[in-house]
C-alpha cells in the first residue's frame, strides 16, 4: 500500500515536471505568435515563476524545499529566490469544509460553537496548515489547522527523498554529498511539525525564555483548544517579513512607524544566538512567513514547528566555533568543531585542517576597512559541511540543526538587510554571551560554595598561626602555642571575611565585563554598585552561615 502511494507520487512528480518543461520550451518557440502561445501554452510565465508553480503542484514536503531555496541567495538566481517567498505563506488554501469536519474530528463541535467569531477566509497558508483568525471574549487568536492529506503526501515524499539519498550513496556522486544529512535532517524535522501539540510546548518553552527579553515575543498557547491537526494561540500584530519583502518589491511600503530594518536584524541574530546559547532552545524554522515586525521592532515569532535543542557541551563549543570563524581564528575553529562531531574508522582530521585553510582563504577581507567576513554565512556553512564529509567528520544531530538555522538566518539577513556585517554582529553576539556566562558562574551560589568551602580554612588557618607567632614572639617564647580548639570563636571570626570576598567577586566583574570609560561618569553605575556589593555579600553570607551549620552539626555527632 505504501510501495503503490510512494510510485504514485513519483509519478506525479514526474508528470508535473515534464509537462512545465514542454510547455515553457513551446511558449518560447511560439513567441512570435503571442495569440497561439496563450491559447496553446496558457499564461505566459518566466523561468523563476514556472519553477514556483511546479513546485506548488507538487505539494506536500516539496513546498518545505522551495522555502528553504528562497533563502539560499548564493545558490539560486536572486530573481528564483524572490518568486519563491510566496511559498512561505500563499499557497493554495484547503475548503473551509475540510476545516470544519477536522474540529469535529478533534474537539466534537465546529470552530462557530467554540470561538466567539471564526474567519472561513485563512489570512495564511504553508505546506503543514493554513491559519484562520477567531476571537474568544477579548482574546484575538490564530487558529492553525493541518492539511488533511498531509500524512499521505508526506510518507510518499519521504520515500522519494530517501531514494535521492540511496542512490548518491550507491553511485557515490561526492559532488552531491551535501545533500545527504540536509535531507536526513529534514526528514526528521518535518515529522515533528505534523504533530501540533509538540509545537505547543515549544512555543510554551521558549516564551518562558523569553519573558526578560524585551525584543522577542512569543505568544500564548490555548491549549483546551490545541490538538495534534489544530494549534490555537495568541494572535501577534505586525507585519510579517514575507509581506514586507513583497511590498518593498511593490513599492509601496507598510510597516510600523519606528521600523529600522538594521536595528531590526541585529536583534534577529541577537535573539536567535541568546536563546540558543543561553537557554539551549531556539526556534529552528527562521523563514520570512514566520517572523513578524511588531512596534518598537520587536521580533514577533509564530510557527514553531521546528525547534532545536543543545545540550550544555554542544553549547560551549558552538559559540567557541562560531567565534573563532567570525574572528578567522581557523585553529580555534577546527578544535571546537570536532569536540561536537564523531569520526569515522578513517577520519583524515590533518586533511581536513589542510583543507580548511585552503577553502576558507577567500572567506575574510584583508583590509581593515572591509568586512571580516567576505563571503556569507550560507557558504561557509556549505563549505565547512562538504569538507566534512570528504574528512569522514560527521556533526551531531543538535548541531546540524544549528547549522541549518543559521544558514536559514543569514540568508534571511541578507535578503531583508543586505549591507549589514553580519560577522560582526555574530562577534559581538558570542563575546556578549561569554561574558554573562562567566559573570553567572562566577557568583552562582555553587561556585561561592565551591570556592569558599575550600579557601576559608586554609584563610582562618593562615591567620591563627600568623596571630601565634606574634605572641611567642611578644612573650619571648614562654606563651603556650595558641592551637584553633575553640570551636565558637573559630566559627565567629568567618564573620569577617565576607566583605573581602564580596570585593575580590567584584574585581573579576570589572575583568570580565571591561566597561567602557563613560559608564563611571553615568548616575546609574553609581546606583547600581552598593545593590550589587550588597547582593553577592548577601550569598556569601549565607553560604558561610550554611557551612557553620553543618560543622556545628558534626560536632554535636
Amino acid at each position: 500500500m505504501k510501495g503503490g502511494a510512494s510510485i504514485r507520487r513519483l509519478g506525479l512528480m514526474m508528470r508535473v515536471i515534464s509537462r512545465h518543461a514542454f510547455i515553457h520550451l513551446l511558449s518560447q518557440r511560439l513567441a512570435r505568435w503571442p495569440n497561439l502561445a496563450l491559447k496553446i501554452c496558457g499564461p505566459k510565465l518566466s523561468g523563476p515563476q514556472r519553477f514556483r508553480r511546479v513546485i506548488e503542484e507538487i505539494g506536500g514536503t516539496f513546498i518545505k524545499f522551495g522555502q528553504m531555496l528562497a533563502l539560499q541567495s548564493d545558490l539560486l538566481p536572486l530573481d528564483y529566490c524572490r518568486a519563491l517567498f510566496s511559498l512561505f505563506d500563499q499557497v493554495e488554501p484547503f475548503e473551509y469544509k475540510q476545516v470544519e469536519q477536522i474540529f469535529v474530528e478533534d474537539l466534537h463541535r465546529k470552530p462557530h460553537e467554540i470561538f466567539s467569531s471564526f474567519d472561513p477566509q485563512p489570512i495564511a497558508t504553508g505546506s503543514i496548515g493554513q491559519v484562520h483568525v477567531a476571537t474568544l471574549g477579548e482574546h484575538k487568536l490564530a487558529v492553525k489547522v493541518r492539511r488533511p492529506t498531509i500524512l499521505s503526501d508526506f510518507d510518499a515524499d519521504i520515500t522519494a527523498l530517501s531514494f535521492i539519498v540511496r542512490t548518491v550513496k550507491l553511485l557515490h556522486i561526492r559532488a552531491l554529498y551535501w545533500i545527504i544529512a540536509p535531507t536526513e535532517e529534514f526528514v526528521a524535522w518535518t515529522q515533528e511539525e505534523l504533530d501540533f501539540r509538540r509545537e505547543g510546548h515549544y512555543m510554551d518553552e521558549l516564551g518562558h525564555n523569553a519573558k526578560e527579553n524585551a525584543c522577542e515575543k512569543v505568544p500564548l498557547v490555548f491549549w483546551s483548544y490545541t490538538t495534534a491537526q489544530i494549534l490555537t494561540a495568541e494572535y501577534l500584530e505586525g507585519v510579517t517579513i514575507s509581506e514586507f519583502l513583497r511590498e518593498r518589491d511593490a513599492g509601496r511600503l507598510r510597516t510600523v512607524n519606528d521600523f529600522d530594518p538594521r536595528l531590526f536584524a541585529g536583534r534577529l541574530i541577537d535573539n536567535f544566538l541568546g536563546d540558543a546559547f543561553r537557554h539551549g532552545m531556539f526556534h529552528a524554522d527562521l523563514h520570512p512567513g514566520n517572523l513578524m515586525i511588531m512596534n518598537g521592532n520587536v521580533v514577533g515569532y509564530i510557527d514553531f514547528g521546528i525547534s532545536g535543542v543543545l545540550s550544555r557541551y554542544s553549547r560551549r563549543h558552538l559559540i567557541a566555533m562560531t567565534l573563532a570563524y567570525a574572528r578567522g581564528d581557523l585553529d580555534a575553529m577546527c578544535e571546537s568543531f570536532f569536540r561536537i562531531t564523531t569520526f569515522d574508522h578513517n577520519a583524515n582530521l590533518a586533511g581536513f585542517r589542510q583543507r580548511l585553510r585552503e577553502v576558507s582563504a577567500n572567506w575574510y577581507g584583508r583590509q581593515r576597512t572591509q568586512s571580516r567576513l567576505r563571503k556569507s554565512i550560507t557558504s561557509i556553512m556549505l563549505d565547512l559541511l562538504v569538507l566534512s564529509r570528504e574528512c569522514g567528520v560527521w556533526p551531531q544531530r543538535d548541531v546540524i540543526k544549528y547549522i541549518r538555522s543559521a544558514i536559514a538566518l543569514d540568508g534571511l539577513v541578507k535578503t531583508f538587510s543586505p549591507g549589514m556585517d553580519i560577522g560582526r554582529q555574530l562577534e559581538m553576539a558570542c563575546e556578549r554571551h561569554i561574558k554573562w556566562d562567566s559573570m553567572r558562574n562566577l557568583v552562582s551560589p555553587d561556585a561561592v560554595a565551591g570556592w569558599f568551602g575550600g579557601y576559608t580554612n586554609l584563610v582562618r588557618d593562615g591567620a591563627l598561626r600568623a596571630m601565634s607567632a606574634l605572641r611567642r614572639l611578644s612573650s619571648d617564647g614562654t606563651s603556650p602555642q595558641i592551637v584553633p580548639a575553640h570551636k565558637p570563636k573559630k566559627q565567629k571570626s568567618r564573620l569577617r571575611y565576607p566583605i573581602l570576598q564580596s570585593l575580590w567577586i567584584g574585581i573579576f566583574a570589572f575583568i570580565f565585563l571591561k566597561p567602557p570609560a563613560e559608564m563611571f561618569t553615568s548616575r546609574g553605575f553609581w546606583w547600581t554598585v552598593p545593590f550589587f556589593v550588597a547582593a553577592v555579600s548577601m550569598i556569601v553570607w549565607r553560604m558561610l552561615k550554611h557551612g557553620h551549620t553543618d560543622k556545628s552539626r558534626g560536632y554535636a555527632n
